[in-house]
């Protein structure tokens, strides 16, 4: 989807440098070099936020703000600098933040600052506080900057709602609340999320000293001392949704295969691992397919690596689709594998049966050299708990399968 954007400027090699920025970031733009030209504009057009210079030809004291803010468009604010004056007009409006003109990293800023209004339209936060008021004002804050609010009046109340909702990332939480202090729940959610689930910033009146390192030592990521700064709250809360997310690219760069973009060996491994232990104890079988192009060297020798490598992509995206509820895994070159979750052997075999028919009939589609090519499938089910014999089994019905013909399922 993409979002429009307003830029309120009136010199035009800055306007150009902010559409840039904003064009690079994804969005449609549209400029406005005065305020009437803006009033207009948001008369015809929805904006997901806007850029706006604080003064302009017909708006010298910034009346360009309140525009856009009484429009409901969020707004980043533009100027050329923030004497007292200029900051408490600035401030009197529920605005995402402002920037300074001639600040050397202001426009790294301003591309920041676009890059992060999308993404925070997808991240949770909750808000624990008894204090209805001090809710009601920290979530007015997350709304400028769009995102997801849940709320807790103390600490029981935020594990049920962390519970319910386990794709919370961020908890703000005060400290002092009747049943559950904010260190106490801390430590609590430590005990069910890691640092790289959830993102804790502990909040207080308090004058206490050690409060912060309480926190801290109880899980906390970061701290804040009410009443706080609006640009302080925005700039912690933005490093910490800043750092999940470089957790999460992490580990997707350390389970998945470069190439296919499906989970790898690693990955697999892990994760069959962990299951096989869990239906042990229920004594279920475990089921495992391996899959193999056939004569995959041909295709490289004949046509190439990268042709090649378009088999693999194109073939991992139908491998993928097709087995959706089940782990699908490139181990490397042309092998992959399926590890089968809640599925008995007969609705496994006929899953693999049909997708083998499928890569055979339609695996012209899959290059623009139109190659035809077909898989040979293993399976193995049975009461085995370890991914290794499991695998290994497969394996040997996968010989099974490239000795008797290839383009079949043998199990």
């Amino acid at each position: 989807m993409t979002r429009k954007i307003l830029i309120v400027e009136d010199t035009p090699a800055m306007a150009r440098v902010q559409k840039h920025i904003a064009l690079k970031a994804g969005y449609e733009v549209d400029v406005a070099k005065s305020l009437a030209q803006t009033k207009e504009l948001i008369s015809n057009n929805n904006y997901f936020c806007a850029v706006v210079d604080f003064i302009l030809p017909d708006a010298p004291n910034g009346e360009a703000v309140p525009c856009t803010v009484k429009a409901d468009i969020p707004t980043i604010v533009m100027t050329g600098n923030i004497d007292k004056k200029t900051r408490d007009t600035v401030e009197k409006y529920p605005i995402i933040d402002y920037i300074i003109k001639e600040n050397k990293q202001a426009y790294q800023y301003l591309e920041k600052q676009l890059q992060r209004l999308p993404r925070n339209e997808n991240v949770k936060v909750l808000v624990v506080d008894d204090s209805k008021s001090t809710r009601r004002y920290i979530c007015s804050l997350l709304v400028r900057h769009k995102y997801q609010i849940f709320e807790a009046q103390d600490g029981h109340e935020a594990l049920e709602k962390l519970e319910k909702s386990p794709d919370i990332s961020v908890i703000i939480t005060d400290n002092e609340m009747p049943k559950m202090n904010g260190d106490e729940l801390c430590s609590e959610i430590r005990r069910l999320y890691s640092n790289d689930e959830k993102a804790i910033i502990g909040i207080s009146g308090s004058d206490s000293i050690g409060l912060s390192s309480l926190f801290l030592k109880n899980g906390a990521n970061d701290y804040l001392h009410k009443p706080f700064n609006n640009e302080e709250f925005y700039c912690r809360l933005s490093q910490n949704v800043d750092m999940l997310e470089q957790i999460a690219t992490i580990k997707h760069q350390a389970n998945t295969d470069y190439l296919t973009n499906l989970p790898n060996r690693r990955y697999f491994f892990q994760e069959a691992e962990k299951s096989l232990k869990q239906i042990k104890h229920v004594k279920v079988d475990g089921a495992l397919a391996m899959l193999d192009i056939d004569h995959f060297k041909s295709i490289n020798d004949t046509y190439g690596h990268d042709v090649g490598d378009e088999v693999l992509k194109r073939l991992s995206i139908c491998f993928s689709k097709y087995f959706t509820k089940h782990l699908v895994a490139r181990l490397g070159g042309e092998e992959f594998a399926v590890y089968f979750l809640d599925i008995d052997k007969q609705e496994a075999l006929k899953r693999l049966e049909g997708f083998r028919y499928f890569v055979e009939t339609n695996s012209q589609e899959f290059s623009a050299s139109k190659i035809k090519f077909t898989i040979s499938i293993g399976f193995a089910s049975g009461p085995v708990y370890h991914i290794d014999e499991l695998l290994k089994q497969a394996d040997l019905k996968l010989y099974d399968a490239k000795e008797s013909g290839r383009n079949k399922v043998v199990s």
